[in-house]
């Protein structure tokens, strides 16, 4: 039996449509019911139903938010709406949210029997689709894994073919939106795309694996256009969602000529990925293209010149500390980094240990003389080197470590900690259009994130995420008085990732709605 929940703010209807129809005549069982969008959105993650048979018109939420909602977090569940309106509008926007019925009230049987009965042969048809995909990504995991391969030799032995492993990494997105409707929706679109070049694609944690197959060797100049392209379509189908996400990276393994060497293919592909660290321009990197060879010999000639460069920065630091000025330390930080460049097969972590080796040294150092650098917490900043995904970031973080601990010397017989204050108020002044958290800020000035909000709460007597909002509405203040933009476009111009979170920000600054304030 099949699951559905039925939606109506009228106990009476739950009832007679609950116990007067013939639900298991069609395949289905009522498992529960609810009186409004925001009550069956909280049954549905308990119930996970197959259907939902919902009212339109209710309180607090209406059937055709709900529709758009549950289309949205769990696009495999089927609606069908129940109105008393046979109005061209509502079923306009029904279809528009992905609705499989619009039934009219009062429901007859027939009506009823029509709907529910295709509902459950598309159920029934679901899952033979998804049990026949199962089959296929369980083989193309023993595949990319190396195991159970026996199993597999009367379907990949009948001919003589090319391999090559692909793999498209979805950490970042899925860190900043609902993994479970995005994952979906990536697959969807990927079937799509590469159904049409018979490839096969298997979704395993986080990433995206597409195994290329063809009868003649699957080159490099063949792959890399169509991976673009599908690249292209995602910033497409996606929007804004896939177009925030900076250098993203493809990784392709070389060719193999037997099923038996798919797995290796996929950690050639997996390696090739891990190359993003180091590539700030390339969007497919492939395996072929990299210089693996071991790197013996060179260590001693890196810690030699890391400990040289120690002392220029350490000097740099000193100068600035006696000038009372911050000196451009980008230059010098890029210095740091070149003999990696030279070096081939260096590891990731052999970068990040170097790394991690500079900040120590330097710190003792400057403890050595005496400096105290007591507001930067050394594990914080050791920990922060671990946690970012390419050198270009790095490098950029290494800048601004050099610049704050150059800052911190320069205020260190002051030991103000409003200095700290100081830097972030300037910086959500320059950056007030973007994105600030109190993560973001903490990170930037190398404090936790509860130690700055304590010093700047102390400091200012409102929490930081306030002043940032207060900072906002200062700028939209300035807008709505001095043009005739849309409210709507200022509060994506000064910073607002809701606009109904804007409104409600900006009442509580100034007492008044922007519709209100402008008006006055």
């Amino acid at each position: 039996m099949y699951k559905v929940i039925i939606v109506d703010d009228e106990k009476n209807i739950r009832d007679r449509l609950t116990h007067f129809l013939p639900w298991s005549e069609v395949g289905f069982e009522v498992s529960g019911t609810a009186e409004n969008g925001v009550e069956a959105l909280e049954l549905i993650k308990q119930e996970r139903p197959h259907a939902v048979l919902t009212d339109v018109l209710m309180p607090e939420m209406t059937g055709l938010e709900l529709s758009r909602e549950i289309r949205t977090t769990y696009p495999d569940i089927k609606v069908v709406i129940l109105s008393a309106y046979d109005d061209f509008k509502y079923a306009q926007d029904a279809i528009r949210f992905g609705v499989k019925g619009y039934l009219l009230k009062p429901l007859m049987k027939n009506d009823f029997f029509n709907v529910f009965s295709k509902l459950a042969e598309e159920l029934r048809e679901d899952e033979e689709a998804k049990a026949v995909d199962r089959v296929e990504e369980l083989m193309l995991l023993d595949l990319i894994k190396g195991e159970n391969l026996s199993q597999y030799a009367d379907q990949w032995n009948q001919q003589t073919q090319s391999f090559r492993v692909a793999i498209f990494s979805f950490d970042r997105l899925f860190k900043e939106a609902s993994t479970f409707s995005i994952r979906q929706k990536i697959t969807e679109l990927a079937a799509d795309f590469w159904n049409r070049y018979q490839v096969s694609i298997l979704f395993y944690g986080n990433s995206l694996i597409v195994l290329s197959t063809d009868t003649k060797l699957v080159s490099k100049q063949d792959l890399k256009p169509k991976i673009l392209l599908f690249i292209d379509s995602l910033r497409d189908k996606l929007g804004g969602l896939f177009e925030n996400q900076e250098n993203f990276v493809v990784g392709v393994g070389n060719s193999s000529c037997t099923y038996q060497e798919i797995c290796r293919s996929y950690n050639e592909a997996v390696y090739a990925y891990s190359y993003k660290y180091f590539n700030e321009y390339e969007t497919v990197i492939f395996y072929e293209d990299l210089t693996v060879d071991g790197n013996s010999g060179n260590q001693t000639q890196l810690q030699n010149f890391m400990l040289d460069h120690v002392n220029n920065i350490e000097n740099q630091l000193i100068e600035s500390m006696k000038t009372g000025e911050i000196k451009d330390v980008t230059e010098l930080v890029n210095h740091f980094f070149d003999p990696y460049k030279r070096v081939a097969g260096l590891s990731i972590s052999e970068i990040r240990s170097s790394c991690s080796e500079l900040i120590i040294i330097l710190m003792f150092r400057l403890k050595e003389k005496g400096l105290s650098l007591s507001s930067i917490d050394q594990q914080h900043v050791l920990g922060r080197i671990y946690e970012i995904d390419s050198l270009k970031e790095l490098k950029r973080w290494l800048t601004q470590m050099v610049e704050t601990i150059s800052f911190d010397l320069i205020h260190n017989d002051k030991k103000d900690l409003n200095s700290y204050v100081l830097m972030a108020k300037e910086y959500v002044k320059e950056n007030y259009q973007e994105r600030i958290t109190l993560e973001d800020i903490s990170n930037r000035l190398f404090l936790h994130q509860a130690y700055f909000s304590a010093i700047f709460k102390k400091a200012t007597g409102q929490n930081f995420i306030d002043y940032v909002n207060q900072v906002r509405v200062d700028k939209a203040v300035h807008l709505l008085r001095n043009t005739d933009y849309k409210i709507k476009l200022i509060s994506d111009m000064v910073g607002f990732q809701s606009h109904s979170y804007f409104n409600k920000v900006f009442k509580n600054e100034t007492g008044v709605t922007p519709v209100v304030f402008r008006r006055q």
